[in-house]
Formats: C-alpha cells, sequence, structure tokens
C-alpha cells in the first residue's frame, strides 16, 4: 500500500525531477524544501529508483578535491566554491586545510597584517566611494567578518539610518571616483565583456543552472516547486547597442528577469542609483534582440506577492 500511495501522488515527470535534481548534487533537504514535499517520500523514491546514496545528505559525497583546490589557487573564497559545488563549507574548508594552502583570511587561526595600502584602500572604497564591506572584502580578497571588524575598529563604521538611506537611494561619487569608473566601463565596453552598471550581484547554482542574482534564483526555485518546465542558461548576443546576456532561454525564447526598481530602471522611469542617470541601453539591446533575433520575455517578480508578472516587449 505504502509503494501505491507515493506513485499516485508523484507522477513519472515529478520523479524524473527528483532524481534529476538529487543526482546533480543537491541533497535531500534541499530537493525536499524546492518541490515542497516529504523528506521521506523523496527518500523512498530515490531508493526505489536505484539512486539513492546512504550518508549523501550528510556531506559525505565525494568531492572533487583537485577542482575545489583549483578554484581556490585562483582566488575564489570558500563560500563562492561551495555555492559553485553547492555544498556546504566545511568539507571545502578540510580540503583546502588538509592541502595546506590555507590563506590567512580564512579563519584558520592566523592574524591578518593590512599594509598601508590596504588600510588607505578600504578607507576609500567605504568612505568615498560608498562601497559596503561585502563589496570591499570581494575586492581585496578578504573574509567580510574582518573588513567588518576593521570598519569598526577604525570608527569609520556608518550608522545604521546611513547605510539604509544609501541601499535606497545611493550617493553621488566623488568626481574622482565618477572619472575612473568611466575609463573602466570603456575598457570593459571595448573588450566586449559585460558593463558594469550595478551592484555585486551573488550567483546561485540551482541544479546545473546558474542564476545571477537573488531574483533569477527565486525564478527557477518557484518552477521547480510548480513542477514546470525549467529553462536553462544561455550565450551572449551581440547587438548595435552592445552585448546583450539574457538571463535564461527556453523553447528557442529568452527570458530576462527584473524586479520592479530595475525595471523602472529598464523603461527609464527612476534613474539607476549607481550611476545618477536614466540610461536606456538595456532597453535598446531588448529590442532589438527580440525584432531581429527572438522574442524576449520580460518578466517582473513580485516576491511579497509570489507573483510573476509578464511585460509585452512594446512596452519597454
Amino acid at each position: 500500500m505504502a509503494n501505491q500511495h507515493t506513485y499516485k501522488e508523484y507522477d513519472s515527470n515529478e520523479i524524473n525531477k527528483i532524481i534529476n535534481l538529487y543526482e546533480s548534487g543537491i541533497s535531500l533537504s534541499k530537493v525536499s524544501e524546492l518541490l515542497n514535499r516529504k523528506k521521506n517520500n523523496i527518500k523512498k523514491i530515490l531508493i526505489d529508483n536505484n539512486v539513492w546514496v546512504e550518508g549523501s545528505d550528510n556531506l559525505k559525497k565525494k568531492l572533487n578535491e583537485e577542482l575545489i583546490i583549483d578554484l581556490y589557487n585562483n582566488g575564489l573564497s570558500l563560500q563562492k566554491i561551495a555555492d559553485k559545488l553547492n555544498v556546504s563549507k566545511t568539507p571545502v574548508r578540510r580540503v583546502i586545510k588538509n592541502a595546506g594552502i590555507m590563506r590567512d583570511n580564512n579563519g584558520d587561526g592566523k592574524k591578518i597584517e593590512l599594509s598601508l595600502k590596504d588600510k588607505d584602500t578600504i578607507k576609500r572604497l567605504y568612505l568615498e566611494e560608498f562601497k559596503n564591506s561585502c563589496q570591499i572584502s570581494e575586492e581585496l580578497n578578504l573574509s567580510k567578518s574582518f573588513v567588518d571588524k576593521y570598519l569598526h575598529n577604525s570608527g569609520y563604521r556608518r550608522s545604521r539610518s546611513k547605510s539604509i538611506s544609501l541601499s535606497k537611494t545611493g550617493v553621488k561619487a566623488s568626481e574622482n571616483a565618477k572619472h575612473n569608473m568611466k575609463i573602466a566601463q570603456r575598457k570593459l565596453a571595448k573588450s566586449g565583456n559585460r558593463k558594469q552598471t550595478g551592484g555585486v550581484c551573488k550567483t546561485y547554482i540551482i541544479g546545473d543552472i546558474r542564476c545571477q542574482g537573488t531574483y533569477e534564483k527565486w525564478y527557477i526555485e518557484k518552477l521547480i516547486k510548480e513542477n514546470k518546465k525549467i529553462p536553462s542558461n544561455t550565450k551572449s548576443v551581440n547587438t548595435p547597442y552592445g552585448t546583450y546576456y539574457p538571463d535564461f532561454e527556453l523553447d528557442g525564447e529568452f527570458i530576462e528577469i527584473k524586479s520592479k526598481y530595475t525595471y523602472k530602471i529598464l523603461v527609464g522611469d527612476v534613474v539607476n542609483r549607481w550611476t545618477n542617470e536614466i540610461n536606456l541601453t538595456q532597453n535598446n539591446k531588448i529590442k532589438w534582440v527580440n525584432e531581429n533575433i527572438t522574442k524576449v520575455n520580460v518578466l517582473v517578480i513580485d516576491k511579497r506577492n509570489n507573483e510573476v508578472i509578464k511585460k509585452d516587449i512594446k512596452w519597454v
């Protein structure tokens, strides 16, 4: 009777989705969370289909230690490696420590000594360019907790109200900072790489899908929970206005994910808080791709109401 109940509740499509997610490296707990299903039922399906690995949910699965060491030597942090491999930071830290290559700023009990240049750089980034501790830690390859502590001990830390104000409205950068930003952006544009017009986006890996930001991650997880078809990552497209980077592709059509705020930036209703300007470059890229390459579906995410709002391209 138990088997009948299990397979009556889960159709073949959902069973295949469970198996694919598990075999891609996602833990039993995470699969249960994504699909909003009981762990015991999912485990039984995995056992019945001969894909369950005993102890895998306790992070005992075999890790690619060579890849971890290579990523670490190329400058990735423990957390970024863990995110990339869809595991916790603990086994990654163990591999790095056993290899004897742990950097001083990864909490190995060694004191970090900042040079005068590093101290001046932190001060400039925080007080003149208004970057937060997360952005500074990535730029200088330090841990966020170390940067937070240094800012506090140095008396640089902004008040809570000031930080909230900056996060909502942005701050006009110094003339020197704006000049340096323009030079860097011109170089990026000429190189064909993406022009940075916003804050730092964290990358998430859901199964084998790369999500550049929390809204993209929310969208993919919503599709998984609702047992809907999952899009894939896709290549960039060169346009007369620069390179366009679609978020996803599904059935030959591109998907562009926006929050309510970034959609307003896209259509020119508000200025970009990072550049303090209205910039319709991405708007023009999307229009051109939609008219000359393939349809672009602009989706606005409303997390509060758990909604995905489709915007017609002619509105963009």
